[in-house]
């Protein structure tokens, strides 16, 4: 058997492979218009009030010592539509294998809040852009989603 480490938590993640953040990219950015919505000028929303719904959708990877994270957000609004998906890399001191529960765990805990200030900023200069309001991401907090392992 080999001497990799099989890790089960975030903790041992950081703890024994010693993950860093080696680098944080977009993948897709894109909004679309929705057709129906009132016209630009006509009964715009603010930012404060404009419901959203969110969903997410988690991608990982696992190399040697490499980790990596693709968090898919969905935004949806009465006038318009969003996609942002941004990439979280980490780099580890030392090879290791990841249960499928660590891959969520990770990136429920960690990946997700490095990711989300990158998020918050394309949100809200996509919509400023296209709206003409700057729409803000709410609050997350840590803990506040959370991603199930992949079976």
């Amino acid at each position: 058997m080999s001497d990799v480490p099989l890790l089960t938590t975030a903790d041992e993640i950081l703890r024994v492979a010693e993950l860093q953040l080696a680098a944080i990219r977009f993948d897709h950015l894109s909004i679309d218009l929705i057709d129906n919505a009132p016209q630009a000028g006509v009964d715009r929303e603010d930012s404060e009030s404009t419901p959203i719904e969110i969903t997410c959708k988690l991608g990982t990877r696992q190399e040697g010592k490499e980790f990596g994270a693709r968090f898919e957000f969905h935004f949806k609004a009465a006038q318009w539509q969003a996609v942002i998906a941004v990439i979280t890399d980490y780099a580890g001191s030392q090879e290791f294998v990841l249960a499928p529960e660590a891959s969520a765990d990770f990136a429920s805990k960690v990946a997700l809040m490095a990711a989300i200030p990158f998020v918050r900023e394309a949100l809200s200069g996509l919509t400023a852009r296209v709206t003409g309001t700057a729409v803000l991401l709410p609050l997350i907090r840590s803990g506040q989603i959370t991603f199930a392992p992949n079976k």
